[in-house]
């Protein structure tokens, strides 16, 4: 009997790490941690200054807020009022990021910190994450992994294959679905 009882709960527990394996599949291996941004050894900054987005763009990526009304009235006296973006890649994406035609290798990171000016000190209000995963992960938009992160950079909000981003990237397939416009090409 005791030996049926230890079976069962092994089979149990290997049944329990099984759904709690999949259910982490989306983001397995993959830790992002905003604090490492700045550390050159493993990422790039892609862009010199912030670079501004479009309203439109701007909330493209998040629900509007109440800040993003008071923004709003604002632009309509200074259209230069805008969000603006920082992008980093990491060194497997680094040598693609750069090129006209890029082809991105699976393990390539971009990070997209998004800055806004409504916000004390112009700290991020948000990051955006894509994660070139194995081929057939998600062949749509050439396998890419979506992740959207808190402005601290502690909580993962959401990670997959996001609908709201792929959305947007499925019409960049010239440039293996990652919009560029702040890259000085090679």
């Amino acid at each position: 009997m005791n030996r049926i009882l230890c079976v069962t709960l092994v089979l149990l527990l290997l049944s329990a790490c099984f759904l709690l394996r999949m259910q982490n599949a989306a983001t397995e291996g993959f830790n992002f941690d905003a604090a490492e941004l700045s550390d050159t050894k493993l990422w790039t900054k892609v862009n010199d200054q912030p670079h501004h987005i479009s309203t439109e763009l701007d909330g493209l990526c998040r629900a509007p807020m109440s800040q993003d009304y008071k923004l709003e009235a604002e632009r309509s006296g200074n259209p230069h009022i805008a969000a603006s973006i920082n992008v980093y890649v990491n060194n497997a994406g680094k040598e693609a990021m750069f090129e006209k035609q890029p082809h991105f290798p699976e393990g390539s990171i971009i990070v997209k910190q998004k800055l806004a000016p409504f916000h004390e000190h112009n700290q991020p209000v948000l990051y955006t994450v894509m994660r070139k995963r194995k081929a057939g992960y998600n062949p749509a938009v050439g396998d890419w992994e979506f992740s959207v992160v808190s402005g601290d950079g502690k909580q993962m909000q959401a990670s997959g294959k996001l609908g709201s981003c792929q959305g947007c990237h499925v019409g960049k397939k010239d440039s293996d679905f990652v919009f560029r416009p702040y890259v000085k090409l090679q």
